[in-house]
Order: C-alpha cells, then sequence, then structure tokens
C-alpha cells in the first residue's frame, strides 16, 4: 500500500498531491519548487532556487530514510533555456559526492508556479 511522505522542512501543498510516495522499495517524489518551509519563493536567482529545490528534495529523502544516493531519476523544468548552465553546474556541485549521478531529463518551460525558474521530481529507492 502506498504512503505519503511529507516534511516540516517543506510548505505544505498548494493542491491535492503528496508531496512523495512510498510504494514498496520506491520512493517518487513530486515537483519541488524553491520554496522555503513558509511557502515563500526564496530570494535571488536561478543559483539560489536551484539550490532551494534540491534542498527541498534532500529534506524528502531524509524524511523517507534516505539520501542524495538513492536518486535514480530526476526530471528539471527549466523557465528559459538560457538558465540551464548554471542549473546544470548548481545540480552537479549538489550532487558531486553521489558515486552514480541519477538519469535525468530537462525540459524547457515558458513559465513555472509562482514565478519560479526551476521545478525537479524525481524517484528513489530505499531500503523496504
Amino acid at each position: 500500500m502506498p504512503s505519503a511522505v511529507t516534511s516540516p522542512h517543506l510548505p505544505a501543498p498548494g493542491g491535492f498531491y503528496s508531496p512523495a510516495v512510498r510504494a514498496g522499495n520506491l520512493l517518487f517524489l513530486s515537483g519541488q519548487l524553491p520554496l522555503d518551509a513558509h511557502g515563500r519563493l526564496v530570494s535571488g536567482g536561478i543559483v539560489e532556487q536551484t539550490n532551494q529545490v534540491l534542498a527541498n528534495l534532500q529534506h524528502l529523502l531524509h524524511a523517507a530514510g534516505a539520501d542524495l544516493t538513492h536518486l535514480v531519476q530526476v526530471t528539471i523544468y527549466v523557465a528559459g533555456i538560457e538558465h540551464w548552465p548554471l542549473v546544470n553546474s548548481t545540480y552537479a556541485a549538489f550532487l558531486a559526492a553521489v558515486p552514480v549521478p541519477p538519469a535525468r531529463a530537462v525540459v524547457p518551460v515558458p513559465e513555472l508556479h509562482y514565478g519560479a525558474l526551476v521545478e525537479m521530481q524525481a524517484i528513489a529507492t530505499i531500503n523496504v
């Protein structure tokens, strides 16, 4: 039976969804925006937003008893492909200690919720 995973470090969902769902040894992480625990868009540019999104994914992983090394797939939505070089370098630095980088897709989009520049969703494996 699937179970929801939440973290006190994230804002409450703004719609009808779970921040993450554990199903067996898989963890499906919903799209994370660069929002702080109070639901505010972080200040700064694409680097700060990318770091916040990655921190939000990390909070959900920790809540499920996992970490960044458990990521197997990440989808990145970026509002404006011109941001991609900084998103990529920030992502690489954040995951530098991960021995096997997760599979990844990058999807340029015209806009994201709340004026965010980046959003990421992921799938991880976890111990049952």
